[in-house]
């Protein structure tokens, strides 16, 4: 059976919802095995979206798997840029190459693909497990997931979806307690002070970048609040967060989340019912050329038979 085709969008900016799981779904990315790794897959992370043309605005990293909620670019050709890009990477590497003119477009197609991105993250942090276990083989059980957000009211949905993985997994009450998912690791940037960049998003409207994090920490941890509430307990009270999600727009998300639509992978698209047909029928075209490719294959192979 061949393999499903990935649908990638062709724009200037583009947003994807990325999952992938380990082998068999073993615990490998836990305290068990490598105590520490969520760190230096978070490092990992971090290193190559400054290589390559991405930025991710939120995460998840489980025992077993892990979400990325990120945006490709592709920006006007700059040499410089891209030369900075290349040698970057190559101070990553154990084996370097100088810097060539003539490498540019390879390099600039390259840093623009989500698929290289991910081929390259997901290979170093399988060497570093590896590494750290003096071991060898697989540590992914298949190739990555993937699904294209239609614009930024659908990237900031998903994005807090991603969020509420580890309450799912009962791992905390809200998703700013969980240091290895984007929320947790934004409340800790915000209580030291530092500056990191966050997508603006209407609904955050006004407001600065740090004001706009916190928002989204309180709107994230409100929804975990709503949505997936402690048993109860005599005598006990949480606040709810002090974000307050308009009540259709509550409703609107929680009918997605509940039905799982942000990591539903039977579809590639996440975003309005025209958008969605939109990328289905992409992937029905590919398959067509696919299968049309393959029957000329096959009839060029019958034909040579017969001489």
């Amino acid at each position: 059976m061949s393999r499903r085709p990935r649908i990638k969008l062709n724009r200037p900016t583009a947003y994807y919802h990325v999952m992938i799981r380990t082998a068999q779904q073993e615990m490998y990315l836990g305290e068990d095995y490598v105590p520490g790794f969520k760190r230096v897959m978070l490092d990992i992370f971090q290193s190559m979206a400054e290589v390559y043309y991405v930025k991710i605005f939120a995460w998840a990293i489980m025992d077993n798997h892990y979400h990325l909620c990120l945006e490709v670019k592709k920006p006007p050709k700059d040499m410089e840029d891209l030369q900075l890009r290349f040698e970057r990477l190559q101070s990553l590497n154990q084996s370097s190459r100088k810097w060539q003119p003539e490498l540019a477009d390879k390099f600039y197609k390259r840093f623009t693909d989500l698929s290289e991105f991910m081929r390259s993250v997901n290979l170093r942090i399988a060497k570093a497990f590896n590494r750290a276990r003096g071991t060898k083989g697989h540590l992914w059980g298949d190739r990555f997931l993937s699904k294209i957000i239609e614009n930024k009211p659908s990237l900031l949905r998903v994005m807090a979806y991603i969020e509420q993985n580890p309450v799912r997994a009962g791992l905390c009450r809200f998703p700013s307690q969980y240091p290895w998912c984007s929320a947790g690791w934004y409340k800790t940037r915000l209580l030291q002070g530092e500056l990191v960049e966050f997508p603006a998003f209407e609904i955050f409207t006004g407001e600065t970048p740090d004001q706009m994090m916190g928002s989204y920490i309180d709107l994230v941890d409100e929804l975990a609040f709503r949505m997936h509430p402690p048993p109860p307990t005599v005598g006990a009270r949480v606040e709810p967060p002090r974000f307050r999600m308009d009540p259709a727009q509550y409703a609107s998300w929680k009918q997605d989340f509940e039905a799982g639509k942000p990591e539903d992978w039977s579809k590639q698209g996440f975003g309005s019912s025209a958008f969605q047909r939109e990328v289905s029928l992409a992937e029905k075209t590919k398959l067509q050329n696919r299968a049309l490719k393959r029957g000329e294959a096959m009839e060029l192979n019958a034909y040579q038979k017969a001489l």
